[in-house]
């Protein structure tokens, strides 16, 4: 996301507002947010502070982030006009943007990142997911799977695009394996498999380490390295943890924890093949960028990983939770010596561009669609903006 913002920035005048979660008496703002605003790189970051009760009251999280960013996005509005609002993420950030952009009158804009499969399910939700989506001047997919979601929403086909996520092709490309061999301490000859995610039970790391420990009795040199930080479900990363002691593994499987991006580029380069067998993704910057450094890949067909891993091309597709069918996978592409890591790296460049291109793409959609809105008679517009109450 921050990737996609920082290109935009750059072909357009553009503010960043991040709503900041916390709790009075409870869950105080972190340090860096007490300021109003704070620095990323080339992009600036307003605060807003949002009420927030972890775990509760969930249905009313659009309506305290409208709250939230509502007087910081007036002001804006009344020192310079603001031509739209991009709202990332269907709820709540959606449908508090899409409330807030339709009492400053503001067209509103929602790029659906994944979160939205499961919240539309939610029976508070995803009556506000719907509506914000169909009162939003367009919506941006990163996945068809995404696109499909909006349709069955009631979102008008026109008012939805795909436009997938880049990859920053200097950092993520291929490079020689046997030197990143060298550089992370690991033998040269021995069978890696690499895996990138967070340890959270959706990216499904334990059916991997199932599949591994039936994949050593093929290759009893191979290693498993996780690369994912444990904060965010810390009893998923034990229960991990338990299941690699239980199937005697501490041995082969390396649980990395987070790292910079130079040290998980290392990592993919001396893998012989990237796994993530995700139950639920929108589209995975993890797999991209694995496919970017030339690695196969073996991964479920969550968001549209299908799209971009072909069997027997560059990799291999598994059903989720389907341990027996990764191991197959695995095996098969372990079994092969003879993968163009050049051209798996070429073919996915093709398919998705920089993040330049991208930005380009997602700010043409939004001039298409405020266009057209500026074209259509009063009745056909009223529709979409007259239920844009989103919290």
């Amino acid at each position: 996301m921050l990737n996609r913002l920082a290109a935009m920035s750059k072909a357009a005048e553009m503010k960043v507002v991040q709503p900041v979660p916390h709790l009075p008496f409870g869950r105080p703002l972190p340090s860096w947010a007490r300021a109003p605003r704070h620095r990323l790189g080339e992009l600036e970051i307003e605060h807003a502070p949002m009420l927030y009760i972890p775990g509760v009251l969930k249905s009313f999280d659009g309506s305290w982030l409208a709250r939230s960013i509502g007087p910081l996005i007036e002001r804006m509005h009344a020192a310079r006009p603001i031509d739209l609002i991009d709202a990332h993420f269907g709820f709540p950030d959606g449908a508090g943007c899409v409330s807030v952009g339709r009492r400053l009158g503001i067209p509103v804009f929602i790029t659906l990142r994944g979160f939205e499969q499961e919240r539309s399910r939610d029976f508070f939700i995803g009556p506000q997911l719907r509506t914000a989506m169909r009162a939003a001047a367009g919506c941006v997919a990163v996945s068809e799977t995404l696109r499909d979601l909006a349709l069955r929403s009631g979102v008008e086909p026109q008012a939805v695009q795909v436009i997938h996520n880049a990859i920053d092709a200097a950092t993520f490309s291929p490079a020689d394996a046997l030197g990143a061999r060298q550089r992370l301490g690991l033998p040269a000859g021995s069978k890696l498999i690499v895996s990138v995610g967070h340890l959270i039970d959706r990216k499904r790391h334990h059916v991997l380490v199932e599949a591994f420990a039936a994949v050593r009795r093929e290759f009893p040199d191979a290693t498993l390295a996780v690369i994912g930080g444990r904060s965010a479900e810390p009893r998923y990363a034990s229960q991990l943890e338990a299941q690699i002691r239980a199937q005697g593994l501490q041995s082969s499987v390396r649980l990395v924890g987070n790292l910079a991006q130079p040290e998980v580029v290392d990592w993919l380069r001396a893998a012989d093949v990237f796994a993530l067998l995700s139950a639920r993704e929108g589209c995975c910057n993890a797999v991209l960028e694995a496919l970017a450094v030339g690695v196969p890949v073996v991964a479920t067909p969550a968001g549209d990983n299908a799209v971009f891993v072909q069997r027997g091309r560059n990799g291999e597709i598994v059903p989720v939770d389907d341990a027996p069918a990764t191991t197959r996978a695995l095996s098969a592409v372990l079994k092969r010596t003879d993968w163009d890591r050049a051209a798996i790296s070429s073919k996915l460049g093709a398919q998705v561009g920089n993040w330049g291109v991208v930005a380009e793409r997602v700010l043409a959609f939004f001039r298409q669609r405020l266009a057209g809105i500026a074209r259509a008679p009063a009745q056909d517009i009223a529709p979409r903006t007259s239920g844009a109450q989103g919290g």
